[in-house]
C-alpha cells in the first residue's frame, strides 16, 4: 500500500479524534484528553515522515499533556483558575521569543518553510494546551488565530485534510470558550 493511501488513512483517523479533543473538553469530560492524545499520535507520526519536526515537537507534547491531564482530571466539573495579569502578559508575549529564534534556523531545517508562522502556531499552541491543562478559560482563545493560521499552512502544504481539521478546530475552540464562559 502507497504511503499516500495510508496517510490518507491516518489524517482522517487523527482528524476525527482530533474534531473530539475540544467538544469532549469544552464539554468538561476528561475523556477529551484521551482522544487528544490519540489524535497526537497520529499527527506527529505524519509529522515525522513528512519531514514537518517542529510539528513532531508539538504532537509529542500534545501526546505528554493529554495523557498527565487525563491522568489527573477528577471531575466532570470544570473548575477554573484565575491569572493576574502579570502572569497572563508572560504567556502572551513569551511564545513570540522562540518563535523569532525558530524563524532564524528554519531556513536550515528541511521542511521548515513557512518559518515564522510555524514558530508562532507551535509555540502558542505549547503555552495554550497548557494553560488548558490548567483550566485556564482564556486560553481557548488563543486557539482561534492559531488554529485559523494553522489551516492556511496546512493548505499551502498540500494537506487539505489537516486544513479543513483546523477550520473546524478554530469554530470549537469558540464555542468551548463560550461554554467554559457559561459555567464561570
Amino acid at each position: 500500500m502507497p504511503w499516500i493511501e495510508m496517510k490518507t488513512l491516518a489524517e482522517i483517523s487523527a482528524l476525527l479524534l482530533g474534531l473530539g479533543f475540544p467538544i469532549a473538553v469544552g464539554l468538561g469530560y476528561r475523556i477529551g484528553w484521551f482522544l487528544g492524545g490519540l489524535s497526537a499520535l497520529l499527527n506527529g507520526i505524519i509529522a515525522l515522515v513528512s519531514g514537518y519536526y517542529l510539528d513532531l515537537a508539538l504532537n509529542v507534547f500534545y501526546l505528554g499533556i493529554s495523557a498527565s491531564t487525563f491522568l489527573g482530571w477528577k471531575t466532570k466539573e470544570v473548575e477554573f483558575k484565575q491569572m493576574g495579569r502579570n502572569e497572563t502578559a508572560f504567556w502572551l508575549v513569551i511564545p513570540l521569543i522562540p518563535s523569532l529564534l525558530y524563524s532564524l534556523v528554519s531556513p536550515y531545517i528541511p521542511g521548515a518553510n513557512l518559518g515564522f508562522a510555524d514558530g508562532i502556531t507551535t509555540f502558542y499552541s505549547l503555552g495554550a494546551t497548557y494553560l488548558l491543562s490548567q483550566k485556564i478559560r482564556w486560553a481557548w482563545l488563543i486557539f482561534i488565530p492559531i488554529n485559523a493560521l494553522s489551516a492556511g499552512m496546512y493548505f499551502l502544504r498540500d494537506y487539505p485534510i489537516f486544513a479543513l481539521q483546523f477550520v473546524v478546530l478554530s469554530f470549537l475552540a469558540l464555542w468551548a470558550y463560550r461554554r467554559w464562559e457559561t459555567k464561570h
